[in-house]
């Protein structure tokens, strides 16, 4: 495999016209799991679902929402949270937000075809939400970051990460989950992948990276960490230099 495009150690920013392509060309397409989509794993469509299964477990007895909660999905993809939100928590008011114009038609169709017909989608870019134009007006009490923050430059992450709390009602919870770099930055800058059949970009930042994200971005006095920590067992783990992180932050 080529190294073209494989940046180590270095603060680099990626290009965010060449990622939204890419989501539009992923949302067209068809894949034996619509899961595919966004968690990728084109040719094990069996992975993929272990995978979802896997993070919705570990998520599942974090989370203790109210009956007839908000939910808030920042970069939904096709919209799987809330697919687990309608099975789990009664009566969930549940939003989902994508910048793909091309994902929220897909995400729209899967609820549908799933009779999660209550479940709302709307095409909106994560660095610019606008609270009043949200279809389901905030507090909220989930906010959900899901594998988002690796299609943004640094101050973009800083952005998104107010933009949550900001959102999210005293006591609420942000889930935050994203793809880390397991001994330094790596950033892959229109690297094309034999998998996806399409140039790829993301930066894969450290644990600590992302925590200092949080410092800079100001949130830790008004969040706590409930929880911290990798997400999958190595089984599930296909790459070497990337691993799953994830953290439950609670709002005080």
């Amino acid at each position: 495999m080529s190294t073209q495009g494989r940046i180590k150690g270095t603060n680099v920013p990626i290009d965010y016209e060449a990622t939204q392509a890419f989501f539009e060309e992923r949302g067209r397409r068809e894949y034996a799991s619509a899961l595919s989509t966004t968690m990728y794993q084109d040719n094990d469509p069996e992975l993929v679902m272990q995978r979802d299964q896997a993070e919705k477990a570990v998520l599942a007895p974090q989370l203790q929402l109210p009956a007839e909660a908000r939910a808030l999905d920042v970069g939904c993809g096709v919209g799987r949270w809330g697919w687990f939100l309608n099975q789990t928590v009664p009566g969930i008011d549940y939003l989902g937000i994508d910048f793909s114009e091309a994902l929220i038609q897909k995400a729209r169709q899967e609820a549908l075809q799933r009779g999660d017909s209550s479940l709302r989608f709307q095409t909106m870019s994560a660095i610019n939400i606008q609270p009043d134009e949200l279809l389901i007006r905030p507090p909220f009490d989930l906010v959900i970051i899901s594998g988002l923050l690796i299609y943004l430059n640094d101050d973009d992450c800083i952005k998104v990460l107010r933009s949550a709390c900001e959102l999210c009602a005293p006591a609420g919870k942000i889930y935050l989950r994203e793809p880390v770099g397991v001994q330094e930055r790596l950033t892959l800058d229109r690297f094309y992948s034999q998998e996806l059949r399409y140039e790829y970009s993301a930066i894969y930042r450290t644990v600590a990276e992302l925590e200092g994200l949080l410092a800079q971005a100001g949130l830790l006095p008004a969040l706590r960490i409930q929880v911290s920590g990798c997400l999958f067992s190595a089984d599930l783990e296909k790459r070497t230099e990337t691993r799953q992180h994830y953290f439950i932050f609670q709002k005080s």
